[in-house]
């Protein structure tokens, strides 16, 4: 009897050990009845092809919710990283931008991602003659679409304890409907709007150091907490970031003790960020910018219409709203139209240059907009403002001008380091030539292929990059470049 008994003792061990499948040295996988997995989820997007010629300032749309769904029919719905996440898509097609960070989701294998949304909108303009700069009078208009959601199959398994990210990818040419330059319908929800790639990229798709998931550059908000060695920055559209410095953060040079200590709640300041694989993130730079009791507006210039009256047209595509005695709080939304009036003294033209190396220009120093060119992106301290009322633009005055970096795409016609060349871009810009870019050691972020000298001539490619301006060689100073 005790025989029979250790027999079917070891029958039922058999059996048990075939319905759950694992790795040598591991724990069980699959089957294994239960468990969560973590996953971080990025947004990038696709631009329409550079030959279209189009000029893009803003697309947007509300992201209201992302769910897995496995074959069986569970569907599991992952946190976002804000309750209403605006994405700009135009941004993310050169910098990725968090979705959800570290979201536990049960281990199972998922069989679809469903991304949902509302009020999709782009703001464009048209310019039909190349080599002029700005849009065209009158051209400038928002063009709305329907709310929706898109299903993406897909094949992801999560094993228990597995910490991982997954891409989901716009591709803004399949949504948009062309009639030249103009945009005459967007639809989101589109077959093959957006992919799912899992992360990390391979060793040859990215520069990323082994392990991380994505780059998370360029994030504008306000300190809303820091404690060493941990900070958290607040956005306006896309929630919040906490991130932890290490030996080997950058500090702006604007901060004297170049350490933690240039970190104060309060301050409106910008992040360059790595995702790590457990959904933590490292900030790589950090540079303060104003008290956070200002409302600062990001836009890209359309126009420069009247220098005699120091006014410039912009779209806005970013902002960060006073933390009291806001103007702009619930009355300003990215791809409006505002028309900036400069005081008659201004105080400052600056670049926001994050330690990059900046070619010879006109822009720093300058007293007038006419240093201000279709295309650059400047960021302000709000005055006065009125919203926009249909389609008539808003207005906003200031006393400082500051040069932001502007997100364009084009087609790489020379990828050597320091400096590469592109051309074919959005024709708002006025640039019917190539023009050369500036990179500065150590503080390039290259996804699509593991260095510039990986991406091929011919390839198209977005970049977050200083305008500093037409006359300038370099022409841009270039902080990310994306291959597509």
């Amino acid at each position: 009897m005790r025989k029979l008994s250790a027999l079917a003792l070891l029958l039922l061990v058999a059996v048990f050990l075939v319905s759950c499948s694992g790795v040598p040295g591991g724990g069980c996988v699959t089957n294994c009845g239960g468990g969560n997995a973590t996953v971080s989820l990025v947004l990038t997007a696709t631009p329409p092809n550079p030959t279209a010629l189009l000029s893009i300032q803003s697309f947007t749309a509300n992201i209201t919710g992302v769910s897995l769904s496995t074959a069986t029919g569970s569907v599991v719905a992952v946190p976002l990283n804000a309750t209403t996440y605006i994405a700009d898509f135009n941004r993310v097609t050169s910098d990725s931008t968090i979705l959800a960070a570290k979201a536990t989701v049960p281990a199972d294998t998922y069989t679809t991602v469903t991304v949902t949304f509302s009020n999709p909108r782009v703001t464009f303009c048209t310019q039909t003659n190349p080599g002029v700069f700005g849009c065209a009078a009158g051209s400038v208009q928002s063009l709305t679409g329907s709310a929706g959601s898109s299903t993406i199959s897909t094949s992801l398994t999560l094993a228990a304890n597995q910490q991982t990210g997954v891409d989901l990818d716009l591709d803004l040419g399949a949504v948009i409907t062309l009639n030249g330059q103009a945009i005459t319908a967007i639809n989101l929800g589109a077959s093959g709007a957006f992919s799912a790639a899992s992360l990390p990229p391979s060793a040859a798709a990215t520069d990323l150091p082994a392990g991380a998931l994505s780059h998370i550059d360029d994030v504008l908000g306000v300190v809303s907490a820091a404690t060493s060695p941990s900070l958290t920055i607040q956005t306006a559209t896309r929630g919040s970031i906490t991130a932890v410095t290490n030996s080997s953060t950058q500090y702006s040079t604007n901060c004297s003790s170049q350490n933690f200590s240039c970190v104060q709640t309060g301050t409106a300041a910008i992040v360059d960020t790595v995702l790590n694989s457990d959904g933590t993130f490292t900030v790589v730079y950090y540079q303060p910018l104003a008290s956070a009791s200002l409302d600062i507006v990001e836009g890209v210039v359309t126009g420069v219409p009247n220098t005699t009256t120091q006014q410039c047209n912009i779209v806005v595509t970013d902002a960060t709203v006073a933390t009291s005695n806001s103007l702009i709080s619930g009355q300003l939304s990215i791809g409006d139209q505002l028309t900036l009036s400069l005081s008659s003294s201004p105080q400052a033209f600056v670049i926001i240059s994050k330690d990059l190396l900046v070619p010879t220009n006109t822009f720093a120093g300058a007293t007038d907009v006419s240093a201000i060119q279709p295309g650059q992106t400047i960021a302000f301290p709000v005055i006065s403002f009125s919203p926009q009322s249909g389609v008539t633009p808003g207005t906003a005055s200031t006393d400082t001008v500051a040069l932001r970096f502007t997100r364009l795409s084009g087609v790489m016609t020379s990828p050597s380091s320091p400096v590469f060349s592109a051309d074919t871009f959005p024709s708002f810009f006025g640039l019917a030539s190539a023009r050369q870019f500036q990179t500065t050691t150590g503080r390039l972020s290259v996804d699509g292929a593991s260095s510039l000298s990986g991406i091929s001539s011919g390839t198209i490619i977005s970049t977050t990059a200083l305008y500093v301006g037409p006359s300038s060689t370099p022409t841009f100073t270039a902080q990310t470049v994306r291959a597509h």
